[in-house]
C-alpha cells in the first residue's frame, strides 16, 4: 500500500511508460504528416473527441469506484481481523485459570497468531508453512498444512483446545461462549476476504476499459493536430497519460491481495497481530513492526 504523503508521478510512469511511448511515436508521425507533409486528409471530419473523452472518463470513474470499494472492504475486514485477534488474546489473558492451564492459554494465543499468518498466505496463494511453524506443534503443523484451508484448520485446532479447557473446568459456559463469539467473528472476516478473492470483477470492466482507452488514445492525435499543430505530441501524451493512469490504477485495485504497491498491507497487519499477542503472553523475542520501504507498506 502506498503511504507517502505526496503523489509521485514517477511511480505511475513506471506502470504506463510502454503504451505512452507508443502513443508519443504515433503523435509524432501524425504531426509530421499533417504539418510537415500537409496531409490534411488524414484528419477525419467531425471526430467527436470531447464527447468520447467524457464518456470514457465516466466509464473509468465507475469502474475505479467499484474496484476501490473492493479494496476498502478488504482493508476493513483485515482491520476486523486485527481487532478481534486482540480481543481473543485479551479474553484469554483476563481469565483466572489454575497454573496447569497456562500452557493451554499460551498455545491458544500462538494458534491465533498462526491463524493470522495462515490467512495472509491463503489470500496470496502462498505456502504458510514457514510463517506458522514457530507457533504450532509438529503434529498440529502437519494437520494444518495438509488441509485445503489452513486458516480454518487452525481454528479447528483452537476449538479442540477450548473444548478440552471446558471439560477440565478451566472455562465456564459464559467464558467459553464469549471466546467462541470472537472466533466466529474471525471466521466471518475470513469468509468475506475469501469472497473478494474468489469473486473477481466482471471481465467486461477490465477488457472494455483497456480497449476503450487504447482506441481513444489512437484517435486522439488525429483529433487535436489541427488545433495544436507542432504541440500535438505533447498535448496528446499528457491526455493519454491521464487515461492510461486511471485505467492502470483501477486494474491494481481490482485484486487487493496481488502483492502490488496498491494492495492491502497484510504483512504489516499480521506482524502487528504477532507483536501484540506475543507481548500479551509475555514473550520477549518479539519482532519489530514493519515500516514502509520507499513509501510502500507491504
Amino acid at each position: 500500500m502506498v503511504v507517502v504523503d505526496r503523489f509521485r508521478i514517477t511511480d505511475t510512469l513506471r506502470e504506463v511508460w510502454r503504451p505512452l511511448v507508443g502513443l508519443f511515436l504515433l503523435d509524432t508521425l501524425v504531426t509530421i504528416a499533417y504539418v510537415g507533409l500537409n496531409w490534411t486528409w488524414i484528419v477525419p471530419a467531425g471526430l467527436p473527441l470531447p464527447l468520447l473523452g467524457t464518456g470514457l472518463a465516466v466509464f473509468l470513474g465507475v469502474r475505479n469506484n467499484t474496484a476501490y470499494a473492493r479494496w476498502w472492504e478488504a482493508r476493513t475486514l483485515w482491520g476486523s481481523v486485527l481487532n478481534n485477534s486482540r480481543s481473543f488474546a485479551r479474553g484469554l489473558t483476563l481469565l483466572v485459570v489454575p497454573p496447569e492451564a497456562e500452557k493451554t492459554r499460551y498455545h491458544l494465543v500462538h494458534h491465533q497468531i498462526a491463524w493470522a499468518h495462515a490467512l495472509r498466505c491463503f489470500m496470496r496463494r502462498e505456502d504458510p508453512t514457514h510463517d506458522i511453524a514457530p507457533f504450532l506443534s509438529h503434529q498440529a503443523l502437519a494437520r494444518v498444512t495438509q488441509a485445503a484451508n489452513p486458516p480454518f484448520a487452525i481454528q479447528r485446532e483452537m476449538a479442540e483446545l477450548l473444548l478440552a479447557a471446558r471439560r477440565e473446568g478451566w472455562l465456564d459456559s459464559i467464558e467459553a461462549s464469549s471466546l467462541n463469539t470472537t472466533l466466529t467473528a474471525l471466521t466471518d472476516s475470513q469468509g468475506g476476504l475469501e469472497r473478494i478473492r474468489n469473486t473477481p470483477m466482471p471481465q467486461q470492466y477490465a477488457a472494455f476499459s483497456r480497449v476503450f482507452v487504447t482506441a481513444y488514445c489512437l484517435m486522439l492525435p488525429f483529433g487535436i493536430v489541427p488545433d495544436l499543430n507542432l504541440l500535438t505530441p505533447l498535448g496528446s501524451a499528457v491526455i493519454g497519460f491521464v487515461f492510461l493512469a486511471l485505467d492502470e490504477s483501477g486494474r491494481h485495485l481490482e485484486d487487493p491481495f496481488m502483492r502490488s504497491v496498491y494492495d492491502v498491507p497484510m504483512s504489516a497487519i499480521t506482524r502487528t497481530v504477532e507483536i501484540d499477542l506475543r507481548q500479551a503472553v509475555g514473550d520477549r523475542d518479539v519482532p519489530p513492526p514493519l515500516h514502509p520501504v520507499r513509501g510502500i507498506l507491504r
